[in-house]
């Protein structure tokens, strides 16, 4: 019995060493600009070269001060608009395509060929970087929208539809642009990770469906969505995270104009941080407040979609009970 708790020290002793290299860069290089994003949001520190930050109280100045700049901002609010605008006008198509591909790809009953290419192509934008993708994407699709909106608004007017050129500037605009260069760069990793959760559900269960006689849809909505829960709320944070902190490819159309129309929370928080003051503090402060919206936005997304229903209810009525039982003892 000794000699087994010896040998069970002596191996916890050699994880513990293994995992240093991971404690020492995550201390360095995660946990030490997180704090210091958190210190400088309550500091005065607003000048290039200023090193010496100030906490604002100390100073006769209120702790929130820099949020409260930020919120009076007209830059922020258009900022806030256009990343919403880009989150959801990108991610709900890029669901749709991403989920619809998966499905076909590991359904049994559709014999598609090479599917491992097909896969590979879908996931190969990914492993790019977003700005060298982006600048062939955006380019090849002003070109070919340019062209399309010009042709259709052509004959739209040449058949009496009274249709011009002027009436397609929603489709030749930045925002446009922006939106479906994204769903194009990103929906690739959206694929996998279905593709992924699909996987992980047992034959078994799609079998039991197709004996039950339910279709495609059905199976779907009813077999396929439900138990690849864990996997869907992944696929939301990681939707959420990219969506939220857009940057590549809105940059590509001007990234220190504020008055643009492409203008995000992250393009916003680049400016503050490296454009004119350097106001390093305001850029801490709307980055947390960035932190905030991540995480109201995650909250909402599994209390509303993803938390299993029953199972909470099956837990509020525990605790019903228990307060039940007390009262009566």
């Amino acid at each position: 019995m000794r000699n087994k708790n010896h040998i069970e020290r002596h191996y916890t002793k050699w994880g513990y060493i293994f995992i240093i290299p991971f404690v020492v860069v995550f201390l360095i290089f995660n946990f030490w600009p997180l704090a210091s994003t958190f210190y400088y949001a309550f500091c005065y520190l607003k000048h290039a070269g200023n090193t010496n930050p100030e906490f604002l109280p100390s100073i006769g100045k209120p702790l929130f001060k820099n949020f409260t700049e930020v919120f009076k901002a007209k830059s922020f609010y258009s900022a806030l608009q256009n990343t919403f605008l880009f989150f959801l006008a990108s991610t709900i198509p890029e669901w749709i395509l991403a989920f619809w591909l998966a499905v076909m790809m590991t359904d049994r009953r559709m014999h598609i060929k090479a599917r491992f290419i097909w896969k590979l192509a879908f996931f190969f934008p990914k492993l790019m970087s977003g700005g060298i993708l982006g600048v062939s994407i955006t380019s090849t699709i002003v070109g070919f929208v340019a062209n399309a909106a010009g042709l259709s608004a052509a004959a739209m007017s040449m058949n009496g539809f009274g249709l011009t050129e002027k009436d397609m500037e929603f489709v030749l605009s930045v925002k446009f642009i922006i939106i479906v260069a994204s769903i194009l760069l990103h929906f690739g990793i959206t694929f996998i990770y279905a593709v992924a959760g699909i996987t992980g559900i047992p034959v078994e269960t799609f079998e039991a469906a197709e004996i039950d006689g339910a279709n495609r849809l059905q199976t779907f909505f009813k077999i396929t969505l439900p138990s690849m829960r864990p996997m869907l709320f992944f696929i939301t944070v990681v939707s959420v995270v990219d969506g939220l902190g857009m940057y590549d490819i809105p940059s590509l159309f001007g990234a220190y104009d504020t008055t643009r129309s492409n203008l995000t929370l992250m393009m916003y928080m680049n400016n503050q941080a490296f454009q004119g003051s350097y106001a390093y503090d305001k850029a801490s402060a709307v980055s947390l407040v960035m932190l905030a919206i991540y995480i109201v936005a995650a909250l909402i997304v599994y209390f509303l979609l993803l938390r299993d229903k029953d199972e909470a209810k099956f837990k509020k009525a525990i605790r019903q009970e228990r307060r039940e039982l007390k009262r009566g003892i």
